[in-house]
C-alpha cells in the first residue's frame, strides 16, 4: 500500500503542486496538494485531511498553515501528529529548480527513500 502524502500551501498554485508533482511517478507514495485559502485552486477539505498519512504544510511563521488546519478541523483525530512544517516561504515559482531542491532537502527526514 502506498503511503499518502498531502502538501498544503496557501493558494495551491506554486509550492504544494510542485511538491505533489515530485511524486507523480512514485511507486511508494501517492501525493495530493491543496491550499488553505477558500480561493485556492484546490481548497483543503476534510476528506483530503482524513485521506493523508502525513500532511506537509509549507509555512507556519507567516501563513500559519498548521494553525489554520488545526482550527478548521479540530475534531480530526491525530491531526496534530501528522502535520509537518517544512518552513518554505512563498518566494518561489511553480516547478522552479530552487523550490524543487529545497523540497527534496526538507522532505528527506520523512521521505528518505524519495524515488523520484
Amino acid at each position: 500500500m502506498k503511503r499518502r502524502l498531502l502538501f498544503i500551501c496557501t493558494a495551491n498554485q506554486n509550492r504544494s503542486p510542485t511538491a505533489e508533482a515530485l511524486f507523480a511517478r512514485s511507486q511508494r507514495y501517492e501525493a495530493r496538494s491543496a491550499g488553505v485559502s477558500p480561493l485556492a485552486t484546490r481548497p483543503v477539505t476534510r476528506d483530503l485531511i482524513e485521506w493523508a498519512d502525513l500532511i506537509f504544510v509549507m509555512d507556519e511563521r507567516y501563513d500559519r498553515h498548521r494553525t489554520q488546519l488545526l482550527e478548521r478541523f479540530p475534531d480530526v483525530e491525530g491531526l496534530a501528529e501528522k502535520i509537518i512544517v517544512l518552513d518554505i516561504p512563498d518566494l518561489y515559482e511553480r516547478d522552479s529548480p530552487e523550490l524543487i531542491a529545497l523540497l527534496r532537502r526538507r522532505l528527506q527526514p520523512w521521505v528518505p527513500d524519495l524515488d523520484v
